[in-house]
């Protein structure tokens, strides 16, 4: 193997590795991540040490991996790190070449990510969203969070356009617009289905100027006249020019000042349809130390205030070095490839751009892919590259002592021109430049059967989308995890403890072993069958269903005498009553009295202030039992020398996931908790399901077909 191979397949296994950590849904969260990313450095290490660079080019990598590391170790976040080697390591690279590696292997990966996701097969994320009044689950498809996933989506039709470059039309554009639709069926990311709309359709502008001037015989960007690059002239406008000068510096004005505009009702009702991401740049600006070489975010209030906007995070993560770095090497790109007439990689970093103001994912290479034009610029040809030119040497040449005699450097020779492919023509001026031919049939099948074909998958997928919501019945409930809704009925009573120390330890002890009381499992079968719910819930069902905790009023008092039981209302089929049932069966059979509980008459109101409660009567008597509703005497005995008390009745009370101070305990624990959902629903993933089935079933029809076009064997010819 070459020397030049060798450093090439480095940097390919580099992008490929990291590229199919983010098409499986890997993030920094996870170990697979860090050994994947080991890995990855080691073949880019091995890249930098084959490649040659000259003094200005070695002394900009220094630099570069220096500021990474430092805003590394201040912040923590390793993405920094392996974007700046895949943009120092991309010097001598084919980019047209890397993206098709990279659509090969996160193609694959996608498709594989998603399909073994709904099957079951890896985890699914979920997030119960409130859309239109309507309670709707927003899928991740293997992927952290519905935003990501649509994210993925969007990448891959990045990979795509790009690969295809003059090929992309507008069938394909309707292809990929109808996957960006069935993406955000699933996502219900509105941010992912415009910014990718906005995508497809200046792609297809690009594409469309490019084949409009391959007609008119100036099909090169730019060529070399006289030893100077001259540009083509009409390839992009002086008002095209322009224009694609604004979207960075209107990102940066928006980001930064948005937040800072929000006292006006426009700005508020912006706030609204961004998610509240204004506001919650705004708290980091204003809140958060800004330093020159990053940090990490410190005594955030609220888990749920994150940094959703990718300049607000870059610049206060990895600080304000490496922000205005990010900047002036997209002001230079943009600037370049406008003069250069290069269409198709504006349209994606435009794009790239506006996700920018809504995630925070453009510090990261291999999601934001048009910062390996960064690298294009930088370590280019000598034509192309801003600090290109003069002697190169390898890593250890450069520490090697000069001698007399070295050979000269032999220039490189230039590349071959294939067959079919382009190749230089001279015009009447004497000026060479370069014509794109077709292969012979290469858009006959697309001309002839294209039509045919997509018209074809187009209507098994309905079919198969049809015949699925017609036969399979829809389910009656969804079955969620807990950490994941917006919020949970519950049935809730306060408990009184003689706390004779008046701590919080003592009151924990006493809550854990009134706990263990309770939840035993005779008590609870007892507590069912009293409520007529023995063929409905088990006493294992009831148990995952009871929480026990200290409410923040308490915790803010300093009277550690009270704690909290709910029983939450995980099951669809059981009605409030019926809750409530439940929960008066269990303290019956706990032995504590309902008049204990009257003859306290102490309202809970107010106590629980994170809870939207809806107190409700006392009742005093069960079907079957006596107003006073007695467990056996041992029991008895235990809640009378434990001084435990029913402070005032039970209550219904809806605790949120992410208002008020009262959370649901349930999801700070180990324990994975479920609740049955009904209703829009169950009503809406029949459809997805119906949708998913129907779209598998094109994609089976498009791969029988490229199957037995490259290998005809349902025709029985051999090619």
């Amino acid at each position: 193997m070459t020397k030049n191979r060798a450093k090439e397949l480095g940097y390919y296994l580099f992008f490929g590795i990291m590229v199919l950590a983010k098409g499986i849904g890997l993030d920094s969260g996870r170990k697979s991540y860090y050994v994947l990313s080991a890995v990855a450095c080691i073949c880019i290490f091995c890249k930098l040490i084959l490649t040659k660079y000259n003094i200005r080019q070695i002394l900009a990598v220094g630099f570069l991996c220096l500021l990474a590391f430092v805003a590394y170790r201040n912040s923590g976040r390793m993405g920094i790190l392996l974007t700046v080697l895949a943009i120092i390591g991309i010097k001598d690279m084919d980019v047209k070449k890397l993206f098709r590696i990279g659509l090969a292997i996160y193609g694959c990966s996608f498709a594989f990510t998603v399909i073994a996701a709904k099957l079951g097969l890896i985890y699914n994320p979920m997030a119960v969203h409130e859309k239109g009044g309507m309670e709707l689950i927003r899928w991740g498809m293997g992927y952290s969070t519905g935003n990501i996933f649509h994210v993925s989506y969007f990448m891959l039709t990045v990979f795509l356009c790009y690969t295809w470059g003059r090929k992309y039309n507008f069938k394909k554009m309707l292809v990929l617009m109808a996957g960006n639709l069935a993406v955000f069926f699933y996502s219900l990311s509105y941010t992912g289905i415009a910014v990718t709309a906005f995508y497809l359709l200046i792609s297809l502008y690009a594409a469309g100027k490019e084949k409009a001037f391959e007609r008119e015989g100036r099909p090169g960007e730019c060529m070399q006249e006289g030893g100077a690059e001259k540009c083509s002239e009409g390839k992009i406008s002086m008002g095209e020019r322009i224009l694609c000068q604004l979207p960075l510096p209107l990102c940066l004005l928006f980001s930064f000042g948005g937040p800072f505009l929000l006292d006006y009702p426009f700005m508020q009702k912006l706030n609204v349809l961004l998610q509240a991401r204004l506001s919650f740049s705004a708290y980091y600006l204003k809140n958060q130390p800004i330093t020159l070489l990053g940090t990490r975010m410190k005594n955030v209030p609220n888990f749920w205030i994150i940094m959703d906007n990718g300049y607000v995070y870059f610049m206060m993560t990895f600080g304000l070095v490496a922000f205005g770095l990010f900047c002036a090497g997209y002001a230079i790109l943009i600037a370049r490839y406008s003069k250069k007439g290069r269409l198709p990689e504006l349209a994606m970093i435009f794009s790239f751009l506006l996700y920018g103001i809504m995630e925070q994912f453009i510090s990261n290479a291999f999601m934001n892919l048009s910062l390996l034009f960064m690298g294009e610029v930088l370590f280019g040809p000598q034509e192309q590259g801003w600090m290109s030119g003069g002697r190169e040497r390898t890593l250890f040449e450069l520490f090697k002592r000069e001698e007399d005699g070295l050979e000269k450097k032999k220039p490189i020779p230039e590349e071959k021109s294939k067959v079919g492919a382009n190749r230089l023509l001279k015009g009447e001026d004497g000026t060479e430049r370069s014509v794109s031919r077709k292969r012979p049939g290469e858009m006959i099948g697309n001309e002839r059967g294209g039509f045919r074909l997509w018209l074809t998958g187009l209507v098994i997928g309905i079919g198969v989308t049809g015949l699925y919501l017609a036969l399979v019945p829809m389910k009656e409930y969804v079955t969620a995890r807990l950490d994941t809704v917006l919020y949970v009925d519950a049935q809730s009573v306060q408990i009184g403890l003689e706390n004779e120390g008046n701590t919080e330890e003592g009151l924990t002890e006493g809550m854990e072993y009134f706990r263990e009381l309770v939840t035993e499992k005779d008590r609870l079968e007892r507590a069912v069958i009293q409520a007529g719910l023995e063929n409905r819930i088990s006493a294992e069902e009831l148990a995952a269903a009871m929480e026990f905790s200290i409410p923040v009023a308490v915790q803010g008092s300093g009277q550690w005498d009270t704690f909290r039981m709910r029983l939450l209302e995980l099951y669809y089929d059981i009605s409030d009553e019926e809750y409530g049932r439940l929960l008066e069966g269990i303290l019956g059979y706990a032995g504590m009295s309902w008049s204990e509980a009257a003859s306290q008459q102490e309202s809970v109101q107010g106590q629980d202030s994170g809870s939207q409660e809806n107190p409700a009567s006392l009742q005093e008597s069960v079907p079957g039992q006596d107003s006073e509703l007695q467990g056996n005497p041992a029991s008895q005995q235990i809640m009378e020398d434990g001084g435990y008390t029913i402070k005032g009745g039970i209550y219904a009370e809806r605790v949120g996931k992410s208002f008020g101070e009262d959370r649901i305990e349930h999801i700070s624990g180990k324990d994975r908790y479920f609740i049955e959902k009904t209703g829009s629903i169950a009503a809406l993933e029949h459809y997805r399901d119906g949708v998913f089935w129907g779209i598998a079933a094109a994609a089976v029809w498009f791969v029988i077909y490229l199957v037995n076009m490259h290998f005809p064997i349902l025709k029985g010819a051999k090619r």
